[in-house]
C-alpha cells in the first residue's frame, strides 16, 4: 500500500487563522485511510497535541470525526469551531498558540539527526522546528519519489 508525506506545512493557517490546524486534518485524513507515512504522528503528540490541548478537544474525537465523514478542510474547521472550548477560539488565544507552535524549537537529539539528514550544518543558525519538519517532509518526499522509479 502506498503512503505518503503530508505536505501541508505547520506554518499554513485556513480561515480561523490557526496554524498547523490543516496539516493536522491532512494527516488524520491521510492516516484513517492507511495513506500516511511511517514515522508520522496523527493527532496525538508533538504539535498536534499541543493544537488539540490548547482548543480542548478530544484527540480521539477529532480522529474519529475525521475518519467517520472524511470532511473537507472546512467541514473539519467548522467541526472544531463547533466543539472547541470558545476561550481557545478568541483572537489573543489563537495568537498565542501560533506564537507557540511556530517558535518552537526541534528538540535534540531529533534537531541533530535532522540536520545530518539533509546535510545542513550545525552551527549558530537558529532553526525553528517547523522549518526543519518541513525541510525534512520534502526530503522524505523526494526520496520517495526516487524509490519509486
Amino acid at each position: 500500500m502506498d503512503t505518503y508525506v503530508p505536505l501541508i506545512s505547520t506554518r499554513a493557517k485556513g480561515p480561523l487563522g490557526i496554524a498547523h490546524l490543516p496539516r493536522l486534518w491532512l494527516k488524520m485524513l491521510m492516516a484513517s485511510k492507511g495513506k500516511l507515512a511511517d514515522g508520522y504522528r496523527a493527532g496525538k503528540g508533538g504539535f498536534d497535541g499541543t493544537l488539540l490541548d490548547a482548543l480542548g478537544l478530544d484527540a480521539d474525537d477529532a480522529i474519529a470525526y475525521i475518519a467517520e465523514h472524511e470532511p473537507t478542510y472546512l467541514a473539519f474547521e467548522a467541526w472544531v469551531r463547533e466543539h472547541a472550548n470558545q476561550d481557545g477560539l478568541q483572537p489573543e488565544a489563537i495568537a498565542r498558540l501560533n506564537e507557540r507552535i511556530l517558535t518552537f524549537p526541534k528538540p535534540e537529539p531529533a534537531r541533530s539527526e535532522t540536520l545530518d539528514l539533509l546535510g545542513l550544518p550545525d552551527d549558530e543558525t537558529v532553526w525553528l522546528g517547523t522549518d526543519l519538519n518541513a525541510l525534512e517532509d520534502w526530503h522524505s518526499f523526494h526520496q520517495a519519489l526516487l524509490d519509486a522509479g
